[in-house]
């Protein structure tokens, strides 16, 4: 069957809710028992609109999980790791070595963007114990951490390290479009990825799954979020 483009992130996130349903319908039954609690993890800013359509489904809460590229200091459009909010960080060893980056600039690269993940936390106005929170949201629940679309893999898998810290019963990735090379990456990191749109090509772009890509202003994820029956607010 051709894929049809998603009309929005929102809907691709409803339409990501239908899949997983289809291929794991005990999802719903955790759900509508109410004895465990399933939650979801946005990576900002785009997979924030795709978390309100697939919670729009589910009925189930959400909060922004914080990654930042680290980025190459001659190339900042390019990154050779990521770090997440509670600051852990996964580095692309393949891509460094051949950088031939000095100690000292990877070190002063990866605390930039620690500085910038503190920013965001601000931004986001977070609570200040971070490893408290997630361990309350995570440890032995149902977890979904999900994005607007898969690229390298690297940012997601930043983000699977910090969620496995915190022990979760079960981890899912749900992504609305992937490349297969990328999916392989991960998959064996997690429980399961849902993924109704996964390319077999060498060649891959994110915005091609959508009709109308654009990149999402942060101003529209704070207005989201701020009228969000679904996003957890502290």
């Amino acid at each position: 069957m051709k894929f049809i483009p998603y009309e929005s992130r929102f809907r691709a996130g409803e339409i990501l809710a239908e899949f997983v349903l289809s291929q794991n319908p005990v999802i719903k039954k955790i759900i509508s028992s109410k004895i465990e609690k399933v939650f979801l993890f946005a990576i900002p800013n785009g997979g924030v609109p795709v978390a309100e359509g697939f919670c729009n489904v589910l009925n189930i809460n959400y909060d922004v999980l914080i990654v930042r590229k680290i980025k190459i200091p001659y190339n900042t459009e390019a990154g050779f790791g990521s770090v997440t909010t509670d600051g852990t960080v996964i580095i692309n060893e393949a891509l460094l070595s051949r950088l031939n980056l000095s100690e000292s600039s990877i070190e002063n690269s990866i605390e930039t963007t620690k500085r910038e993940i503190r920013e965001r936390i601000d931004f986001y106005n977070k609570s200040t114990d971070i490893e408290s929170s997630y361990n309350s949201f995570i440890n032995n629940n149902y977890i979904f951490i999900m994005d607007d679309g898969l690229a390298s893999g690297f940012t997601m898998l930043a983000a699977i390290k910090m969620i496995k810290k915190y022990n979760p019963k079960q981890f899912y990735v749900g992504i609305p479009t992937a490349p297969l090379h990328s999916v392989t990456r991960i998959q064996h990191e997690v429980d399961k990825i849902y993924c109704p749109d996964i390319r077999k090509t060498s060649w891959f772009a994110v915005a091609d799954a959508y009709k109308h890509w654009y990149d999402v202003p942060e101003s529209e994820v704070l207005d989201i979020i701020k009228k969000s029956k679904f996003y957890f607010k502290e």
